[in-house]
């Protein structure tokens, strides 16, 4: 009896070293995620969010922020994967507009990897 548990404790052991050093390894490939291509627009009566990154990102999901003086961000949406219709690293985020001028407002864009680790990522001032 004393034999599987120790075997057990020892299994248990070697996954949670191996699982540490996975989540490390995920996020130092994700720390330098390039963002190109960032766009906030008005269409119609909606406001779209559109960006591509320079290559295959391994991120769980993407939160898309806002912000009205640059400085205090609020998660307004999450995106779970690339445009399937665009690519494999092109992203898009469509809502109905509330109220005009929401696109005039700051975002940026903050993913999180598969072990919830949020990469920070410049804040890009939208174009229109």
């Amino acid at each position: 009896m004393k034999t599987i548990q120790k075997m057990l404790s020892l299994v248990l052991i070697v996954s949670l070293v191996c699982g540490k050093a996975q989540a490390q390894e995920t996020t130092k490939a994700n720390a330098k995620i390039v963002i190109t291509n960032f766009n906030v627009y008005e269409n119609s009566d909606q406001l779209v969010i559109d960006w591509q990154t320079d290559g295959q990102v391994d991120a769980n999901y993407w939160q898309i922020q806002r912000s009205a003086d640059g400085q205090t961000f609020t998660t307004i949406a999450l995106v779970l994967g690339p445009d399937p219709r665009q690519g494999a690293n092109r992203f898009q985020y469509k809502t109905k507009m509330r109220k005009r001028g929401e696109s005039a407002m700051m975002y940026r864009l903050m993913p999180v990897d598969k072990s919830e680790q949020e990469i920070k990522t410049e804040i890009i001032p939208a174009t229109k």
